[in-house]
């Protein structure tokens, strides 16, 4: 390579640029080696088993189906049958031969003798046609929206199923990456390459019995070409397969990343970390694109290698043809008419025989998501799963011989045993890290012990409904978390079926019914995506109104004042006490005024759980409060 102008005279940029050239080539036959390598992975692969599991989103509108289905089979017998007006122009009406009606093809080309008959038969078909497709584009739309609405619904109520655990290890942007975009891959499956591959299909049936009426020798010489289309197909569809997977899961690391950012936003600005967080993106960025460039030179070698063998068809196909008009054996009419059945049925061949390499995005997004339907949800999280629903709650909650960890060496809690009482207010303290966030996880089975058992009014948690036991429980937490909708239904969240009286009655509990009153639309304001647009401590009180409403028989407050200055948590204190009353509560706090509220003081150290403050050992018998308090109906 030679450079114009004066840098043409620095060696050194001559060197730099030759190099960079040699380098370049050399990456681009790295790159060629590496997508060709055949894959290693050994990821499972979709069997015709698990896609006959997504035939079940389609049986309620399976007659959409059908319809679209012969809808489509109707447009491809008309399509085929197109092509032979040219042979019965060019043979019956210019060449005015007469046509022998020992065949269907020649029948009819003898009614089709004329060119009135021929343009007339021809305006029929194309508005049959027409019409046709427009019925198979309705149904066809119909259907798929219907089962892309049932197929992501079932995923929504399953995932939801899922245990706590489950979306405390997951971040939310890979799990919102599973959740849409490989129902978005499969909707366009559905959508655009099912109806193109049975419409192929069809076509390529009707068309292949015309050509073999037409002429059978060149029929065979056309079908000695498709073993090259297999091989091709062979060669390509374990690579691009591997390839969209990591294609796939390198757009979900990027989901999770930018996701991450944007709810970390404040953090980001306030550390001035902006080129920090747009380089770390970009890295995850490069991945995938490395991965997508991959895919698609895969999917392009195989389409060229199928461009190929359809050329050579058609070479093929025109050579023999040839011959057999000089020779006599074919008119003019049957090879025009063969050579433009050809000309367009060498394109859908290979669309068709390309089906199973371009699907292979779609069955890797079929297969990410039977994964998440693999997976089980809590037991009794969803109707007819089982899980005890007790009728009325004491509020006894009492662990025994607990161990549980993160990970099997470290243990958070060691051989815990401690019972809190039915109407016992317990404080439980330690140092940052020590296990009170996880003593609360277990409670709200979060998380399963890994030995011993936890267990309300006698009942083993792990046998309860986990629905049920999460409705008798209310939670103020630090992590507090409020929806993009109204001040009014973030505290009805709780209770959805509360009257407009009840949450106002919990917000003046709460302390926070005059900052609303101040708001220019009052409980209608909007408070913005996780509340941003309240203050910290006036989203802490919408929070305690929720609790407040629920009224629920058992409490967990954890650092329900963090937020608050000393004025409003000593009104919250005040208010707190009423709260408490004849509830179960378990307080994490280290502000002195709320210990006050506490019974009996719980310190966690080193895994232990032991008592600090109170007269009664922590795994003491009880027998006082639980006679003198009655049982909370859990009926709704």
């Amino acid at each position: 390579m030679t450079l114009r102008g004066p840098a043409s005279d620095s060696p050194l940029l001559n060197r730099a640029v030759t190099m960079s050239i040699t380098d370049y080539c050399r990456r681009t036959v790295a790159f060629t080696r590496d997508i060709m390598q055949q894959p290693v992975t050994a990821r499972r692969d979709l069997r015709f088993s698990d896609l006959a599991f997504f035939l079940r989103f389609g049986r309620p509108i399976w007659t959409l189906g059908v319809l679209a289905l012969v809808a489509t089979a109707l447009v491809a017998a008309a399509k085929a049958v197109l092509p032979l007006s040219i042979k019965f122009f060019i043979d019956n009406i210019l060449l005015g031969e007469t046509p022998t009606p020992d065949t269907l093809i020649a029948g009819a080309g003898g009614l089709l003798s004329s060119l009135n008959a021929l343009i007339a038969a021809l305006l029929v078909l194309g508005f049959f046609t027409g019409g046709m497709d427009l019925l198979r584009n309705y149904w066809t739309a119909r259907f798929r929206e219907g089962y892309a609405f049932n197929l992501q619904t079932t995923l929504v109520e399953h995932v939801l199923s899922f245990p706590l655990s489950y979306f405390k290890s997951q971040q939310t942007g890979y799990v919102m990456s599973r959740l849409s975009d490989d129902v978005q891959i499969l909707q366009y499956t559905v959508s655009q390459y099912l109806p193109q591959i049975v419409s192929n299909a069809l076509y390529v049936t009707f068309t292949f019995a015309i050509l073999w009426i037409l002429n059978l020798r060149l029929t065979l010489v056309a079908v000695a070409f498709i073993p090259l289309y297999l091989l091709v197909n062979a060669v390509f569809i374990r690579r691009i397969r591997a390839a969209t997977h990591r294609e796939r899961e390198r757009q979900a690391y990027v989901s999770r990343d930018l996701q991450e950012v944007i709810s970390g936003i404040d953090t980001v600005k306030s550390h001035a970390a902006e080129d920090r967080e747009v380089h770390r993106v970009s890295g995850t960025l490069r991945n995938m694109v490395d991965a997508r460039i991959k895919n698609t030179m895969l999917s392009a070698f195989s389409e060229y290698f199928r461009i190929g063998t359809m050329s050579l068809m058609l070479i093929a196909v025109f050579w023999f043809g040839g011959n057999e008009v000089l020779a006599g054996a074919m008119t003019v009419g049957d090879f025009v008419a063969f050579a433009v059945y050809i000309v367009t049925f060498a394109p859908t061949v290979n669309t068709f025989f390309a089906f199973p390499v371009v699907m292979q995005p779609a069955l890797t997004s079929a297969a990410r998501l039977h994964e998440l339907f693999r997976i089980h949800g809590e037991a009794g999280a969803a109707p007819g799963t089982g899980g005890i629903v007790p009728a009325t709650v004491q509020g006894r909650i009492e662990f025994s011989g607990v161990r549980f960890g993160y990970t099997e060496s470290e243990p958070v809690l060691a051989d815990t045993n401690l019972v809190i009482r039915p109407g016992e207010v317990v404080a439980v303290v330690g140092r940052t890290g020590a296990g009170k966030t996880t003593l609360i996880n277990l409670i709200l089975r979060a998380f399963a012990p890994q030995e011993g058992t936890i267990t309300l009014d006698n009942r083993d948690l792990a046998s309860l409904d986990p629905r049920w036991l999460r409705r008798q429980i209310s939670i103020v937490s630090q992590d507090l978390f409020l929806f993009h909708t109204s001040i009014e239904d973030n505290i009805r969240y709780s209770r959805p079926e509360a009257t407009f009286e009840d949450v106002v009655e919990a917000a003046r509990n709460a302390q926070i019914h005059d900052d609303i009153m101040r708001f220019p639309d009052g409980y209608l304001t909007i408070v913005g995506e996780r509340g941003t647009q309240l203050s910290v401590g006036q989203r802490q009180r919408v929070a305690i109104a929720r609790a407040f409403l629920k009224d629920a028989p058992i409490l967990i407050l954890d650092e329900p004042t963090s937020a608050l200055d000393m004025q409003t948590e000593d009104q919250i204190r005040r208010t707190l006490r009423l709260l408490v009353r004849d509830r179960t509560t378990i307080l994490v706090s280290h502000r002195p005024s709320l210990l006050e509220l506490a019974d009996r003081v719980l310190t966690i150290e080193g895994g232990r759980v032991r008592e600090c403050r109170g007269t009664d050992s922590p795994v003491q018998p009880d027998t006082d409060r639980t006679s003198l308090l009655p049982g909370r109906s859990t009926a709704p």
